[in-house]
C-alpha cells in the first residue's frame, strides 16, 4: 500500500485500517472486544458497508483512521439518532446536510505527528464537496478542550456510551467561519469563507445548540434540586428518628420516675 492519507477504497486498505482498530480499542484501551474479530484481529462492524473511511498508511501499515457517516449514504437509524443526539439537528435539516465522525484513531508511535490534522483535511474536502452543514462526534472529557480548539462545542448532556464510557456530544458549524477564525481552528485555514458560502444554515445551527445548552443547564439543575431535596429528607428523617427515639426515652423515665422515684441515680455514673 502507497504511503499517504486518503479514503480507503482497496480491500487492503480496508483490512488495515479494521487491525488497527483492533490494536487501538481492544489491546490497547479494552473496548469494544465483544465486537471484534479476535481470530483475525479486526474491528469492523455492519455500519462500514456505508461508512467513507479515512486511512492513513505508513511503511505498508494503517498509523491512522477515522470513518464518516453522511446522511443520505448510510441511514441514521433510532441507534445512530441516539448515539449522536440527532433528533434537534433532523428536525430543521435534510439528513444530507449531516455528518457524523466517530472511530477516530492515531497509532500510538504517532501521536503528536500531524497525521490528525492530515486526516481532518481529507475531512474538510468531503465535507465541502458534499455540502455538509453540520458535523457532530461523541468525544471522550479528556479530550475536550482538544476538539473545542478544532472549533466543535458540546451541546448536550453526556452520557455512557456502551462499551466506551463518558462521552460529550459535539456539533461543528461548518459555516461559522467567524467562530472557527476566533478561536484560531485549523478548519478556518483548511476551508477558506469562500468555499463555506454554500452554508445556509448558520443562525439556525447556533441556536440549536444554544437551546440545547439552555436545556442540559435546566436539567442539571434540576437533577443537582433533586439530589438536595434527598439530602434534605434524608437529614429530616434522621432528625425525626432521633426525635423519636428521645421522646420515647423521656416518656420511658417520666413513667419510671412516677412509679419509682428519681431515675436519674440508677442511669447516670460518676
Amino acid at each position: 500500500m502507497k504511503d499517504g492519507i486518503r479514503f480507503a477504497l482497496t480491500d487492503d486498505e480496508r483490512k488495515a485500517v479494521y487491525q488497527l482498530r483492533y490494536e487501538v480499542y481492544v489491546e490497547g484501551m479494552g473496548r469494544l472486544k465483544e465486537k471484534s474479530d479476535v481470530k483475525n484481529k479486526e474491528l469492523r462492524d455492519e455500519y462500514d458497508q456505508t461508512a467513507h473511511t479515512v486511512v492513513a498508511i505508513k511503511n505498508d501499515k494503517a498509523i491512522g483512521t477515522l470513518r464518516l457517516f453522511r446522511g443520505g449514504d448510510t441511514h441514521f437509524n433510532q441507534y445512530l439518532t441516539n448515539a449522536y443526539h440527532l433528533s434537534p439537528f433532523t428536525k430543521h435539516l435534510d439528513d444530507t446536510k449531516i455528518c457524523i465522525i466517530e472511530r477516530l484513531m492515531v497509532d500510538e508511535k504517532h501521536r503528536g505527528s500531524t497525521v490528525m490534522l492530515r486526516m481532518y483535511r481529507e475531512v474538510m474536502k468531503f465535507v465541502i464537496r458534499n455540502k455538509v452543514e453540520v458535523v457532530l462526534l461523541n468525544c471522550v472529557p479528556e479530550q475536550k478542550d482538544s476538539y473545542m480548539k478544532l472549533g466543535f462545542q458540546p451541546f448536550t448532556e453526556t452520557f455512557n456510551y456502551p462499551g466506551i464510557g463518558t462521552v460529550i456530544p459535539m456539533a461543528l458549524i461548518v459555516g461559522d467561519f467567524e467562530h472557527l477564525t476566533r478561536i484560531g481552528s485549523p478548519f478556518a485555514i483548511l476551508a477558506g469563507r469562500e468555499e463555506l458560502r454554500y452554508c445556509n444554515y448558520v443562525s439556525l445551527l447556533q441556536k440549536i445548540i444554544r437551546d440545547n445548552r439552555e436545556e442540559k443547564i435546566v436539567s442539571q439543575i434540576k437533577k443537582e434540586n433533586k439530589e438536595t431535596l434527598r439530602q434534605l429528607f434524608s437529614t429530616n428523617n434522621q432528625l425525626i428518628q432521633r426525635n423519636r427515639k428521645t421522646i420515647t426515652s423521656s416518656k420511658l423515665r417520666l413513667r419510671l420516675n412516677a412509679k419509682f422515684g428519681n431515675t436519674e441515680l440508677l442511669t447516670s455514673t460518676p
